[in-house]
Order: structure tokens, then sequence, then C-alpha cells
């Protein structure tokens, strides 16, 4: 799922986010090397002008330096983020990402035709409808595993810790993705709150969570941003608000001159004072690494995990002509302490990793688990999280 950020408000030092280009561009040697490929190219009926023009500019993008942020996006990839970040999708109900530099299922969305077919976080993706993946990027590979409802993907994958690959068929479908879920930590007053994403509406749901979970006795939180792809900034802000005092750094930004903006809560939360532990991982991007490193920096909590992504620019999407779009970073972002973000991540406080035949537990699995089901889990980030918050108790 892509994740775009909300716009940057206008800075009254600044007309337009584009940056001056340094001096001409030669776009001959382009134009070029598209001839050579349409005259030599041996397989003549893969020929395809606009998909040539389209690997050029994602080429382009990508030259940037900034993976999974900045990106071209085709006319069908810009529906797909906009629906995506509406909490609707269409599709198979998955979350995918890499680890080790292989595609792996990082989250399944529950009662998804993907949970249904058995799929769990950690599987590794081979093939998709008979396409080997491992020389395609995330974001190809993703688009070819979404589809319209009602029609079929097959994929072969191998569950986490097993070496077999299984073959399985599936009928997409259209998902309402949830944003906020949560659950008390069996026989205790922690609640496990796990935020998926960052779109529309996540502050408010948010906001009832914590209310929800606080009438009912919670005196600790986690706030779970494990394998969280980001979303729109503005919801990040207003997450944060939940646990920080009124005035305080949500984080700054810094465009290519060096000016910075500062973003503050505005409307502080009931939990400004409850105990909060903060996981964090690899997949951990965007949105939530503002969180996290908000919530870090003013010493409101624990962040426990390991290092996220660095995904630390402010995006703007640039329509193209076609439907078409860049979306390209043009400021970036910095904790309240000014540490950036961008190729560097948030540093957890405690480093705590999973055991290597683990995946992160949700907090639906909690309302079926007892305590001891969830100590003999291997998610050690939750269990150090649950310990931290249970002496506070």
């Amino acid at each position: 799922v892509a994740s775009p950020s909300a716009p940057p408000a206008p800075s009254p030092t600044r007309a337009s986010p584009i940056p001056v280009p340094t001096g001409p561009v030669d776009l001959s040697l382009l134009e070029q090397a598209i001839d050579v490929v349409r005259k030599n190219y041996v397989d003549r009926s893969v020929l395809n002008d606009k998909n040539l023009v389209y690997g050029a500019i994602s080429g382009m993008v990508d030259a940037l330096g900034d993976p999974g942020h900045s990106v071209f996006l085709t006319p069908e990839d810009v529906k797909s983020a906009e629906a995506a970040l509406s909490g609707e999708i269409e599709g198979i109900g998955i979350i995918l990402g890499e680890r080790n530099g292989n595609p792996v299922v990082v989250s399944v969305i529950s009662d998804s035709p993907a949970a249904r077919a058995g799929l769990r976080p950690g599987d590794l993706l081979v093939s998709v409808d008979g396409t080997r993946v491992d020389t395609l990027g995330t974001e190809d590979i993703s688009r070819r595993v979404r589809g319209a409802a009602g029609t079929n993907v097959r994929l072969t994958l191998i569950h986490r810790g097993e070496s077999e690959p299984y073959e399985v068929t599936i009928t997409r479908a259209r998902i309402q993705v949830p944003t906020v879920m949560w659950a008390f930590v069996p026989d205790s007053r922690i609640a496990h709150i796990r935020l998926v994403q960052f779109s529309e509406g996540l502050g408010d749901q948010l906001r009832e969570a914590v209310s929800s979970a606080l009438d009912q006795g919670a005196q600790g939180i986690i706030l779970d941003v494990r394998s969280n792809p980001g979303g729109f900034v503005a919801e990040a802000v207003a997450a944060a608000s939940q646990f920080l005092p009124q005035g305080s750094v949500v984080f700054h930004t810094e465009d290519a001159e060096g000016d910075r903006r500062s973003f503050k809560v505005e409307e502080p939360g009931r939990a400004t004072e409850t105990p909060v532990v903060v996981l964090v991982d690899f997949g951990t991007v965007s949105s939530a690494e503002i969180l996290a490193g908000a919530l870090k920096d003013a010493g409101r909590a624990a962040v426990i995990g390991t290092r996220t992504f660095g995904t630390g620019t402010v995006l703007l999407t640039f329509p193209l002509a076609d439907g078409s779009a860049i979306r390209l970073g043009v400021e970036q972002w910095l904790t309240p302490s000014g540490h950036r973000i961008f190729q560097q991540g948030i540093e957890p406080t405690e480093k705590v990793e999973l055991a290597g035949d683990a995946y992160p537990l949700e907090p639906d699995d909690l309302k079926t688990m007892t305590r001891k089901q969830i100590q003999e889990s291997g998610d050690a980030p939750l269990l150090r999280a649950i310990e931290l918050l249970t002496r506070r108790e």
C-alpha cells in the first residue's frame, strides 16, 4: 500500500514546491535510447511506447534514492492509492514488504480473502500467476496481486519457518481496511492498540479507542505501529496529540533551502499522562515514524523493536497529463529534537527482535488467547512492552 502524506501548508517563503532546475536538460539521449530499444529489441510483441515512457519516468524517480516514498504512479496506481487511503481496497487483504531482499507478507487483514486462504504474516512470496517475483520491485508485485473484485490471482508462497512452497488461488474482493484495532492483554489493564495505516479518519478512530480503553480501566497502552506503511501527516499529528500535552512539537519539516517549520499538538487527548510503549520494526514507515519519533523525543514512551525504515520526506503529488502522477518528496521530516528520519529511521530505546519463527500478534489474536499462549508466542517486543507496563500497573 502506498503511503502519501497530506500536502504541507503553503510556505510564505516559497511560491511553489517544485525545485528550480539547475540547468537545461538534454532529452535527446533519452529519445535516442528509446529509439534504439524500439528498433532493435528482439521480442517485438512486448514493445509498447507507453510502457517505455512509464519505465523511463520510473527510473528517473527511483534515481532520487527515496525508496518506497517518491514514486511514479500509473493511472491505475493513483486510483488504488486513493482508495487505500480512504480505507477501502480491492485485492486479497495483505500488506507486502521486504525482508533480507525478499518479498514477504507482513500483515494479513482479518477476515479477508487472504486470511481465509491461510496466508500468514512472514510468508515468503515466490510467484504471482506463475511469474517469479524475485526480480520484481515491491510496487510491481503489489500491482500484480491487486485487482478487481471477483477476479482470481494464483500465488506460490512458503510459510515462515518451512521450506516447501504451497500454491493457492484467491478470489479478490472489495475490503474495508481497519485503521485502528484494540484489545486488552488478558489478565491485565494494558490496552494493545494496533494502528494499521494512517488513512483518513485514523485520528478520530484512535481517540475513540483510547477513550474506550480508559473508560474500561486501562492503566497502560501499547501502541503498535509495526508494519504500518504510513499515510496522511495530519493523522499522525492527530495520533500524537492523544499522548502529548498541548503545544508539544510533533515534528519539523525542512525544505531544500534549509527553511524549517514546526507542527505542534493543538488539542491534547485523554492519555497525556497514561504510560505508553510504542512497538516498531523495519516495516514502520512514514507517518508511523513521525509518531514514534515524537513520543520518543518527548520522553512519553519507550520505543521497543528494531530500527524503522527511514522514509522521511513530505510528499506532494504532481498529476501528469494522462492521469498518471509523480509523488515527490519536497521536504524532509525531522523529529522534535532535530533527528532526520530520511534513510536513518527511528532507533528504538530498546532493541528487541521477534523470534525466528514468530510473527506479531494482533489485538484480535489476544481476544482468544491466554496469557500463557501469549508468553509462548515468540512475540518478544510485545512481551517486553507488557513487562514494562505491568511494572507500572
